[in-house]
């Protein structure tokens, strides 16, 4: 006997049936699926030195559920299909011998079939109703079943049955299996592989949610960084090493301190790439608490990561290797509590038709890109000779925030420009071009901008960018092009 299903009847009077379903039945048997919301299988090959024949495993396993208020039918089969039909179709306990799943389904009635196509999905876990969570394998996620293009509705099968004289699983599991097919298509060999007691997939059982963290308990609080760093490493270590074994990496980090106030102090720490480097750890959470020190002296001490996959890392023989992201994650850190948080990141362009709009993200992993290709190929004979690069065109260097500037007009035009910082090339004009009138979010009260451009050429030689805010009568120098 391999496979049991229990079907479930339960009492008002118990809170969380699903999740007292689920822990009595892995006391017999690590190895439980969902099969519908009130069913589960369970995997009792190997059991028979523990609780004897399958018999007796049915009774004990009855008599558990009993004790803890849930009335079950259970049906002990080699298939998990069968199990499943034979425990809705009779009640108590229905033992199938090895081989004999078809001839016990035979005479059950074809609607019984058609009936579980109707119910839902089983969930992945059960309610929360206790501290224990599950899903299903990564396996489960891995290979995902193919659906068929539009099932026929159960009652419309069941009427065609009728109409063919199909009353019975055993008289579905004698059709021929290609006529099936060319009238049912793909639905109907799987239907009569089920009315044959066949499992459409292997058993995927549920797995406890892996929890990556550590705790630990001070004896004597702590005050300061110092110390602090001593027992991070006693946190960070094992927790990348249950990293490490799983093959996974962290994403995040949460640090949760309890304080002598019995107040609690947390902090989450974004990471730029997966990390499990267990002094990277450290440093980025010294560095965080550094800008963000707990008011009072600490108890306790929590680590937990959030995983995910790690990452595969394939370098070029032709291109320089990137920098690695735990040397990118400490520099951004340092950088960060010495300079704030706020002005650390990387400049992102808005969807703006401002020329200057921007915002600051943070770093992660890809920022960082190759190395130019500065080598050059010669061409080979009868090769015809590469093209030589475009010529770049000049840059534009901005001034943040722009300089304030007074412009002399000659007939409406800038003839003469002084700015207000030294270092600030200023002259007369020698060459002007525009204007170019740029303006927008005239619709948000306070952000509203209008700004007239002008390049000029001073007499100095330098080429710059002139813009007069319409709005407040004022004159800049927006940049220097280099």
């Amino acid at each position: 006997m391999i496979a049991c299903v229990l079907l479930v009847r339960w009492a008002g009077t118990v809170a969380a049936p699903a999740t007292t379903l689920l822990e009595v039945a892995q006391r017999f048997s690590p190895r439980v699926a969902w099969v519908e919301p009130q069913g589960l299988a369970i995997d009792l090959h190997g059991l028979e030195r523990l609780f004897g024949q399958p018999r007796e495993l049915g009774d004990e396993l009855r008599r558990a559920l009993a004790r803890a208020g849930l009335e079950t039918h259970i049906a002990v089969a080699s298939t998990r299909t069968a199990a499943r039909l034979l425990a809705h179709a009779r009640a108590g306990l229905t033992l199938v011998e090895p081989g004999g799943e078809a001839a016990a389904l035979a005479p059950q009635p074809i609607a019984l079939l058609l009936g579980l196509l109707d119910q839902p999905a089983p969930a992945a876990a059960p309610p929360r109703a206790s501290a224990r969570f599950y899903r299903t394998s990564p396996v489960q996620e891995i290979v995902k079943p193919r659906r068929s293009r539009g099932p026929t509705p159960a009652t419309d099968l069941l009427q065609t049955f009728r109409r063919w004289g199909v009353r019975t699983l055993g008289d579905l599991a004698a059709l021929p299996s290609p006529e099936l097919a060319a009238r049912l298509g793909r639905q109907g060999p799987a239907l009569q592989a089920l009315a044959r007691g066949q499992d459409p997939a292997p058993m995927v059982p549920l797995v406890e949610d892996e929890r990556f963290e550590a705790r630990l308990e001070l004896e004597w609080p702590i005050d300061g960084l110092e110390p602090l760093s001593f027992v991070l490493s006693r946190l960070c270590e094992p927790v990348c090493h249950h990293l490490e074994r799983r093959g996974r990496a962290a994403a995040v980090l949460h640090l949760e301190l309890t304080l002598v106030t019995r107040a609690g102090w947390a902090r989450r720490l974004e990471l730029p790439a997966p990390l499990k480097d267990p002094r990277t750890f450290r440093t980025l959470l010294l560095l965080d608490l550094e800008s963000n020190p707990p008011p009072a002296a600490i108890d306790v001490v929590a680590l937990r990561v959030e995983p995910t996959p790690a990452r595969t890392l394939q370098h070029s023989l032709l291109e320089r290797a990137r920098p690695r992201p735990e040397q990118v994650s400490t520099l951004v850190a340092r950088l960060s509590a010495l300079m704030g948080a706020r002005r650390v990141g990387r400049a992102v362009r808005l969807d703006s038709h401002r020329p200057d709009a921007f915002t600051m993200a943070g770093f992660t992993g890809d920022d960082v890109g190759p190395a130019r290709r500065g080598h050059s190929r010669t061409a080979a004979p009868g090769e015809p000779a590469a093209s030589p690069p475009p010529a770049l065109a000049p840059a534009l260097r901005r001034y943040r925030p722009p300089v304030p500037a007074q412009v002399v007009l000659d007939a409406g035009r800038p003839a003469r420009v002084r700015a207000a910082r030294a270092g600030v090339p200023g002259g007369a004009v020698r060459v002007v071009a525009g204007p170019w009138r740029v303006s927008g979010e005239w619709w948000q009260p306070g952000t509203a901008w209008d700004h007239d451009e002008w390049d000029v050429e001073l007499s100095g030689g330098a080429i710059c960018r002139l813009t007069r805010d319409r709005l407040r009568d004022r004159w800049h120098v927006a940049g220097v092009y280099d």
